[in-house]
């Protein structure tokens, strides 16, 4: 099929399909593809959770997106509005290492069993990519199935989840009569200063972190409270003492069998262990509570802490409790200008450096992707230049360190160390004073990304 460009980002792609920005108009269809698609069986009812997660988007009042932010590819020869492929256009904000890094995050990728393998998930990613170009969104990420995103350009590069969870029927029962000196309760707007100093704080170690900001927090407060009980939000729960002084924060996705915790922070100070028993009984019952609109659900069989790798609250669970870790996923990430990205975060490369006996480093350090490289100048341990160079001259002896295409990715957002990649892959290495370097510019550093 050949693509003729339209006006205002609209394309003809033959046979009646037409590719284009999404309208507020475009709702019903929209959620339809989608409860159409993410499915496990044909033959099952369509997926209303995700069915209720676009119709949220497409209201306007969403803090990542809104109604024209969904590729729609259309197709004009149906009776009545159908679409057959789309993807949504996330806006995001990353922080690596305190440095904020604009992302565009393509999310609900569908398109229809009878218009798959014709390349329009293809021709919709490319709009996506030249919308992140235009508004300057110098990374892409994406949570996706296995493999399929690596033929657009995207590596696994940061951890995506990874859990710890344990039966609730070990849990002990609360003693009669007992009080307990910690409990949950709904947030309110007055609490998102401290919604966002707690988490803050609780994302100091993690080498990428999400930013979110007042409008992520007022925007799921409100849809708690919202008459319109379509699902696609998360429960915000603060964690105080009876007495009323804030000690953490905790966010939940689903109810019953499919309730998890994907954000668990506490205030400085605050004796985990002694809080342990009220906040797991907390949260067991807050699973007990039914969301609005949703279908009966089997009861909870397992509480679920989805806080990545491991996390302060981890250890509090006793052995007797059977606690299961399951290790994470991976976030898919696009890095379509290197140079621009660490040229964005040289502060924390120097710093870095400075830190290093690399110190005061002087001199070029060139990163050999095979096919093309990228040269990074220093100058008395300041980064004064990165820059595309091309494929290599193997003449030239400047220190070299060398990655197949898309895998440096992986040390710049510290998944894995120059050793480990050495490991997996043979054709990685560095020579002479480039390893040295690669280790104190990118070293190995945990990450607990958020996905808002």
């Amino acid at each position: 099929m050949t693509s003729i460009v339209l006006t205002n980002d609209t394309r003809d792609l033959g046979d009646g399909l037409v590719l284009r920005w999404s309208t507020p108009e475009d709702t019903d269809a929209l959620a339809e593809l989608a409860g159409a698609v993410f499915r496990d069986d044909g033959d099952e009812q369509p997926n209303q959770v995700l069915m209720d997660v676009v119709r949220r988007h497409m209201r306007g009042d969403h803090p990542l997106l809104g109604p024209t932010d969904y590729v729609v590819v259309e197709d004009t020869t149906a009776d009545r509005k159908r679409f057959v492929a789309c993807a949504c256009y996330q806006q995001e904000e990353w922080t690596y290492d305190g440095v904020s890094l604009p992302v565009g995050r393509p999310e609900i990728v569908a398109a229809d069993p009878e218009h798959r393998r014709r390349g329009l998930v293809r021709k919709i990613f490319g709009v996506i990519h030249d919308r992140c170009a235009r508004d300057g969104k110098l990374v892409q990420s994406i949570t996706g199935i296995p493999y399929f995103y690596r033929q657009f350009g995207y590596e696994y590069a940061v951890d995506l989840g990874g859990t710890l969870s344990f039966p609730v029927s070990l849990l002990p029962e609360a003693k009669a009569g007992e009080t307990l000196p910690y409990r949950l309760r709904k947030a309110t707007r007055e609490d998102v200063p401290a919604l966002i100093a707690c988490y803050q704080q609780g994302q100091r170690g993690s080498l990428v972190s999400s930013r979110l900001a007042e409008k992520y927090w007022s925007y799921n407060i409100d849809a708690e409270n919202d008459p319109d009980p379509r699902r696609g939000y998360a429960r915000v729960r603060i964690i105080e003492s009876v007495d009323g002084e804030f000690r953490g924060l905790a966010v939940t996705q689903g109810s019953g069998a499919h309730f998890r915790v994907s954000l668990l922070e506490f205030a400085a100070g605050t004796n985990l262990a002694g809080m342990r028993p009220s906040l797991l009984r907390g949260l067991v019952e807050l699973a007990g509570q039914q969301l609005p609109n949703a279908p009966d659900t089997e009861p909870l069989g397992r509480l679920v802490f989805e806080l990545g790798r491991d996390h302060p609250f981890y250890p509090m669970i006793p052995a007797e409790y059977g606690p299961r870790l399951d290790p994470p996923y991976a976030w898919y990430v696009r890095v379509p200008d290197l140079p621009a990205v660490l040229r964005r975060i040289a502060p924390v490369l120097e710093r870095r450096l400075a830190d290093s006996a690399m110190a005061g480093y002087g001199g070029d350090l060139l990163l050999d992707f095979y096919r093309s490289s990228v040269r990074l100048t220093f100058t008395d341990g300041r980064l004064t230049d990165a820059r595309d160079e091309g494929p290599t001259d193997r003449q030239d002896k400047s220190p070299r360190a060398s990655f197949p295409p898309l895998v440096f990715l992986r040390s710049l957002f510290g998944h894995a160390s120059l050793e480990e990649l050495r490991a997996g892959y043979p054709d990685v290495g560095a020579d002479g004073t480039a390893g040295p370097l690669v280790n104190a510019l990118f070293p190995k550093r945990p990450s607990r990304l958020f996905a808002p």
